[in-house]
């Protein structure tokens, strides 16, 4: 009965834009936003509920944009650069996660319906991190673009280890303690296990496992629910 009344809430509240937009903002009360530099920031999350988040940017011409009816819950959103994006769309839920955009350019999208209970997701070097849709991250993930310092080849003093864009498609299930590191690839439907290490390309509809990361099965799919 109180679940039934509860979902009839959530249902009425996300059907008026007023409302939502209110009751969002009620929430989000104490948001900590701090920037330093010029201005040109662009920062917009209306009709969005964070709870114990905050946001520092250092830097200018940036973009922040957290459509509605997403809840940030004990998040940390730091940029620290110019001309970076951050772009989460509709009816997300993201908890205890820290998203890091670093140097010029870098850029983080998640889809919709995406949830994710903790971890730490970096983009730099300009690179992108690209998450679709309806994708189901567990806690203590990491996402990388980069490895946050440079390695050289000792005889030419070249860098060998530049960032790289990370794509992470729709309907992916990463499992607790997953890293995802630059480069890779996973196509829809995949899951990831428990402390596996993506440095490549992961199929689609398979199970990955293992560092570095292998397929262990394929020809699967999964669901949010237990049957």
């Amino acid at each position: 009965m109180i679940n039934s009344l509860k979902n009839k809430l959530i249902t009425t509240i996300k059907a008026s834009e007023s409302l939502l937009n209110f009751v969002a903002a009620t929430y989000s009360f104490g948001t900590v936003l701090r920037t330093k530099g010029r201005k040109k920031n662009s920062i917009k999350y209306t009709g969005s509920m964070l709870k114990n988040t905050s946001i520092q940017i250092n830097g200018s011409n940036n973009s922040i944009f957290i459509a509605p009816k997403n809840r940030l819950i004990n998040c940390k959103i730091t940029i620290i650069g110019t001309n970076c994006k951050l772009y989460i769309e509709n009816n997300c839920t993201l908890k205890n996660l820290e998203l890091w955009l670093e140097d010029n350019g870098s850029e983080i999208f998640i889809g919709n319906t995406s949830s994710m209970e903790g971890g730490h997701i970096a983009a730099t070097e300009g690179e992108s991190i690209k998450i679709g849709n309806d994708c189901m991250f567990s806690h203590r993930i990491e996402i990388r673009s980069g490895d946050s310092h440079s390695i050289y080849q000792k005889d030419s003093d070249k860098r060998i280890n530049n960032a790289k864009p990370v794509v992470i498609g729709s309907h992916v299930w990463l499992g607790a303690d997953a890293k995802i590191l630059k480069g890779a690839v996973i196509i829809g439907g995949a899951v990831i296990a428990t402390g596996a290490v993506v440095t490549g390309v992961v199929e689609a509809n398979s199970i990955y496992a293992g560092n570095p990361a292998k397929k262990v099965k394929e020809n699967i799919y999964w669901d949010r629910e237990r049957k």
